[in-house]
């Protein structure tokens, strides 16, 4: 075998490698080591980390301060003034685990701690608000008991004007003035020691169904936005895929208390639990796939949708956003209407059949929501930047390394003639609080991904290139040589190959002297 002729083998071999293992093997062998690393399975570091986020969760809450309680209560439009943020720190974890390796499911509840951070992530512009702000906000649980009463059993509206005076200490204001961390975590007391006979049915109810409530003893409660639920299990079983049979699986909620699908809502379409369980989410998603979670705090699945490629401190990410929908205009959206013939306008979600509390969601300052709803309130200022929900998401790990959830939580006001405190009431829909949860991964996290995976990836790709350059390159120089050389092309040329050596005889070979 001829140089040019090993030259152009050794590359061939080269050529061939570079092309398998560069766009096949190697790809391949990567998502299989991801795919073994990213599932839930007992005793891996991924399912440590899933049980319990290693970093805490960005936690902001904004309150919304009427400033004109008195000319509310007189029919004027409500004029609010925003308060925030008040900053924690959000540890995410899961409890109470039972895992079913034939199905490949685990189930667990979730808990959060909220753990109040002054400095605000030390970003001087925010931090300084501590807590002991008297904010002035409507009195959610006198509220929703009216509002309850008025939806559910209409002919008890009079015997719940006569008892709510006693449970609020004869307030005569549908708003209550408190500190910030009162409202938001320690609570406001809620009086059930009185012996009239309708403030002692009310009181029968509100025991009947505490469980927003804390509970001081059996007379006395307080209620709050957050308190009961900081550092409780919910009550929610979630049984999730551990994604070791199927990662495309990987976190997919598939029951919620054991039951495959809701009884919430008043279709099918609305009832299904769809999506992961929030916290993650599975590797190699495509632009085509929404980024979907279930929330059983608001009984409901939602999508974030797939807007244009991105970027995060050098790694490359799909830019996903996500909005509350349009129920009055999305037929598969209808089964969310609170009645079959009346449904809410864009971007608000009432979530009464889920909690048994009159709360509309919404974007913050009712952002991408109809302006029927701005317009009933002053003082909004909706800005995308502020009040989108985005999350900059990483496809090949299913990593999102930044993201900002932001809600609104809202109530509705409106005349109801028995109550007292509301005869004259305006129409509004009116802000209570919005909260933003926000993830950053920090730098080190960044250079993990980049060290340990990116870079590799890149190394692999440049080198694929340069094997198949130099394979194409051998091939040409031993081609050439090969074609180049006289004696070979004249060889080629022959049909019947080479001609077979001159033989001599003995007597015919010239002596030598």
């Amino acid at each position: 075998m001829t140089w040019s002729v090993k030259v152009a083998v050794i590359g061939t071999s080269i050529f061939l490698f570079g092309f398998v293992f560069g766009f096949y093997g190697f790809h391949k062998f990567l998502k299989s080591q991801i795919a073994k690393n990213a599932a839930l399975v007992e005793g891996t570091d991924m399912r440590a980390n899933w049980e319990k986020t290693p970093i805490a969760v960005e936690f902001r809450i904004y309150l919304f301060n009427v400033t004109n309680p008195e000319e509310v209560h007189k029919g004027a439009k409500p004029i609010v003034q925003e308060v925030g943020p008040f900053c924690y720190d959000e540890w995410k974890e899961k409890v109470g685990f039972s895992d079913n390796p034939e199905e490949d499911e685990v189930s667990f509840h979730m808990k959060n701690t909220w753990i109040f951070n002054k400095d605000c992530y030390g970003n001087t512009e925010e931090a300084g608000l501590t807590g002991e702000e008297m904010i002035t906000v409507p009195n959610a649980a006198l509220l929703s008991l009216a509002l309850m009463v008025e939806k559910d059993t209409p002919a008890l509206l009079t015997m719940a004007n006569r008892g709510i005076p006693h449970l609020y200490n004869h307030q005569k204001t549908v708003f209550v003035t408190a500190k910030a961390k009162e409202i938001l975590f320690e609570g406001i007391y809620l009086n059930c020691t009185s012996k009239d006979f309708a403030a002692v049915a009310l009181c029968t109810g509100i025991r009947m169904n505490a469980k927003g409530l804390h509970k001081i003893n059996d007379n006395l409660f307080k209620f709050s936005f957050f308190g009961v639920k900081n550092g409780t299990a919910d009550e929610a079983r979630l049984t999730v895929k551990r994604g070791s049979q199927n990662i495309k699986d990987l976190g997919r909620v598939v029951a919620l208390n054991g039951k495959a699908e809701m009884k919430v809502w008043d279709g099918p379409e609305c009832n299904q639990i769809e999506g992961t369980d929030t916290t993650i989410f599975p590797p190699f998603t495509q632009p085509s796939e929404d980024l979907t979670s279930f929330s059983p705090d608001v009984c409901r699945s939602m999508g974030a949708k797939y807007q244009r490629p991105s970027s995060y401190k050098g790694i490359k990410t799909n830019f996903y956003t996500a909005s509350l929908g349009d129920m009055s205009k999305n037929p598969e959206e209808k089964c969310f209407c609170p009645t079959p013939t009346t449904c809410h306008k864009k971007g608000i979600f009432d979530i009464t059949k889920c909690t048994g509390a009159p709360i509309w969601l919404s974007l913050p300052h009712f952002y991408d929501t109809d302006p029927f709803y701005l317009s009933q309130v002053e003082g909004l200022s909706p800005d995308i930047e502020k009040h989108q929900i985005f999350v900059e998401f990483e496809p090949f790990t299913g990593t999102p390394l930044a993201a900002r959830k932001r809600m609104q939580f809202n109530i509705p006001i409106h005349k109801i003639k028995k109550i007292e405190l509301m005869r004259e009431l305006p129409d509004a829909l009116l802000p209570i609080f919005w909260i933003e949860e926000g993830l950053e991964l920090g730098d080190e996290y960044i250079d993990l991904l980049e060290n340990k995976l990116f870079r590799t990836m890149r190394m692999v790709g440049v080198a694929r290139w340069v094997m198949l350059i130099v394979g194409l390159a051998m091939i040409g120089i031993g081609g050439y040589a090969y074609f180049a050389n006289p004696q070979t092309v004249d060889l080629v040329k022959q049909p019947g190959g080479p001609p077979p050596p001159e033989k001599h005889s003995a007597s015919s070979v010239s002596p030598r002297y």
